[in-house]
């Protein structure tokens, strides 16, 4: 499963600005996406250029036999840190009801495998599964290497993770200031419908 952040907001209110305030509209999306650009980016610059120290092997092209243990049977996703960049990504999702309305969900998703493995290994502790390498301890050295080499908290992550708790105050700022002054301006647009009809 892919690491994800979500920032919550609200697709009635974006819904009925769109409908009376085209420019509120667009502020409000603003910084909902410069909110995400900004994980975003500290993210990206999280994922360090050299392979961690004592998995050189990571970045070799991949040789032999398919993995068991993988999907399909695929090969262990070799160390690129140019696809683990480029695979931090933005989306936007309708989320459900909320007692605001439908609430809609901004993700910034590691959409790479590897990038994924960079993210969480050794930060939950499996048991090696011996089945799928030559090696029965593969798995568990893997994880020690790069928990040794990237310390981090159970739970916390060295990129995407790491850079949403980091900026996690400053997006809910951003997007709580942008919402409150988009609700003022369609209020004052409402305002200006009843007053025409009234």
């Amino acid at each position: 499963m892919s690491e994800a952040i979500r920032l919550e907001g609200v697709k009635d209110l974006e819904a009925a600005l769109k409908r009376f305030d085209e420019n509120a509209y667009k502020n409000l999306n603003k910084a909902i996406n410069k909110a995400a650009g900004n994980i975003r980016k500290n993210a990206r610059k999280f994922i360090p250029d050299g392979v961690p120290m004592g998995l050189s092997n990571w970045a070799k092209p991949a040789t032999g036999a398919k993995m068991n243990g993988m999907a399909g049977g695929r090969q262990f996703p070799r160390w690129n840190p140019a696809e683990m960049r480029q695979e931090i990504k933005t989306k936007k999702q309708k989320s459900g009801r909320t007692r605001n309305g439908w609430g809609q969900t901004v993700y910034v998703e590691q959409q790479s495998p590897v990038g994924n493995i960079f993210e969480k290994a050794g930060v939950v502790i499996l048991n090696p599964r011996a089945q799928y390498s030559r090696n029965p301890k593969a798995s568990l050295e893997f994880k020690e290497k790069i928990q040794n080499f990237y310390f981090v908290r159970k739970g916390t992550g060295r990129a995407l993770i790491r850079a949403g708790i980091e900026n996690a105050g400053a997006a809910k700022n951003e997007i709580s200031r942008a919402r409150y002054e988009a609700e003022l301006k369609l209020q004052e647009a409402f305002n200006l419908e009843a007053a025409k009809h009234g």
